[in-house]
């Protein structure tokens, strides 16, 4: 049974999510991935991880400020939920109850302080691992996001990549930026590979060799395989995001704060799941989410712009990128 894995598409979701009406990370426990993923978690019983906390394991999306958790298995289900399973039955998305944010553990902050020098370290475009001395034998990732400004500049990236390209157009929007973010290392199964033994062996050697009392030792590494991407399109004063995020065969979690409902709807013969998040007075954002099984993709379209899209017109965009996207 693979270990659970978490991607996340930016580098610091905490700074975003304050400047954008607050969301706090999870700090995702033993016992709160007990609940979810039930004999995922159970795999790991005695071995706490420093990782443990969500920063490197959420995913955040730019604009939409979603919180999805990425897990290989899972062996959480109820029926009040709503869930999207592919042709063998199994489920690939399904909607949870919010989990409470517990940012205060030192875990959580000691982590989040390595993960902001790493951050200052990395240049943009760059995936960056780095070492905790004293920590898990471990080798962590972080990216620095670099947008893409021009399509041929998205296009560029994602074929060096192997990434599905999005469209350049989509159903009158325009494409205005992109982002192309990297796989970062994170299963069992990463951790066997021949090219992360050879950067934990190098950053443990740094690690031999630094100044006593250092306890955080960084490398960028290249990258050639794709992980989450986005692009953003504009209408007029319309504007609209849509981000592809690969499963690898993993599921998607969509936490539902309490009072925030869901629905399932069927767009182009393809179950999407329609819900709206409410921040505060400003800050509220709905979204078309939906899985494609023949990629095993899970995709999430948004709005973004001053004018907002009503929900039979986010279900059409949605319709439009479902059939493009095919």
């Amino acid at each position: 049974m693979e270990r659970i894995r978490f991607d996340h598409e930016y580098d610091d979701i905490t700074s975003r999510a304050a400047a954008n009406g607050g969301l706090p990370a999870i700090d995702v426990t033993e016992a709160v991935m007990e609940r979810i993923s039930g004999g995922a978690a159970a795999g790991r019983k005695g071995r706490r991880s420093f990782m443990r906390p969500a920063m490197k394991r959420t995913t955040a999306f730019s604009g939409a400020l979603m919180l999805l958790l990425v897990l290989s298995v899972s062996a959480y289900a109820a029926s009040q939920y709503i869930e999207i399973r592919n042709s063998a039955g199994e489920i690939k998305v399904q909607t949870i109850d919010a989990i409470t944010p517990q940012t205060d553990s030192a875990d959580n902050k000691a982590y989040q302080n390595y993960l902001n020098k790493a951050q200052k370290f990395a240049k943009p475009g760059e995936l960056v691992a780095f070492y905790v001395l004293g920590k898990e034998d471990e080798a962590l990732y972080t990216y620095k996001e670099k947008p893409l400004g021009t399509y041929a500049a998205f296009k560029q990236e994602a074929n060096r990549t192997g990434a599905q390209l999005l469209p350049q157009k989509l159903s009158g929007y325009s494409f205005v930026s992109g982002k192309v973010a990297p796989y970062m290392p994170s299963t069992d199964a990463d951790k066997q590979t021949a090219a992360y033994k050879q950067v934990l062996s190098e950053l443990k050697a740094q690690a031999a060799a630094g100044a006593d009392g250092k306890k955080l030792f960084m490398k960028a590494v290249p990258w050639n395989k794709s992980g989450v991407l986005s692009a953003v399109y504009t209408k007029g004063d319309y504007k609209s995001e849509l981000t592809k995020n690969p499963l690898d065969g993993g599921n998607v979690y969509i936490s539902l704060p309490s009072g925030q409902n869901a629905e399932k709807i069927k767009v182009e013969g393809i179950e999407v799941i329609y819900n709206k998040r409410t921040i505060s007075e400003k800050y509220n954002y709905h979204y078309a989410q939906w899985y494609d099984e023949k990629q095993d993709a899970f995709y999430l379209l948004t709005d973004l712009g001053n004018k907002r899209l009503t929900k039979a017109e986010l279900l059409a965009l949605a319709g439009e990128s479902i059939k493009v996207l095919k």
